[in-house]
């Protein structure tokens, strides 16, 4: 993916890019301010010099790719894949909250849509957390279907593209 830039709903300009090793302090951070919103059944009890290194491992390996939007020396939100695009497994959305609704999210759910047939794949899928009333609704208003859970707190959704 080139680096791209978006106009948001607010007329804010922001850049798409590849996340790098350098960028996991600040993926936690938004991760962790995000968090609260996800009404998780298990908060995030990883120190954030502990949760940053486990990011840095994974912008490090093979198996995650993340894209990040970024503008104004802020990063927005993220998306990461986990696995090869093609499976368009979804590990994480996340947006900064001063900046929900604002139409990064579903950019990004556009982009990883592209991604994913670009790279010969037919479906993108993502589990959200049972309580996730919003990021339920939001990923159902995108078009995804909830197909099963995976354990108890988590629905596993699913759209064919």
């Amino acid at each position: 993916m080139a680096e791209t830039t978006i106009t948001l709903k607010n007329k804010d300009t922001v850049t798409l890019r590849w996340a790098e090793v350098k960028d996991a302090a600040a993926i936690v951070k938004l991760e962790l301010e995000s968090a609260e919103y996800e009404n998780r059944a298990e908060p995030i009890n990883l120190p954030p010099e502990e949760f940053t290194k486990y990011w840095e491992e994974r912008l490090n390996g093979e198996n995650y790719k993340t894209v990040l939007v970024c503008g104004a020396n802020k990063l927005y939100g993220f998306l990461t894949f986990v696995n090869e695009i093609k499976l368009g497994q979804i590990l994480a959305l996340y947006i900064a909250p001063e900046y929900m609704r604002l139409g990064i999210g579903s950019n990004l759910m556009k982009i990883a849509e592209q991604m994913v047939l670009l790279k010969g794949g037919h479906s993108i899928e993502v589990d959200v957390e049972t309580k996730n009333s919003g990021g339920l609704i939001f990923y159902e208003n995108l078009g995804l279907k909830r197909i099963g859970y995976i354990n108890d707190h988590l629905i596993k959704m699913k759209k064919e593209l």
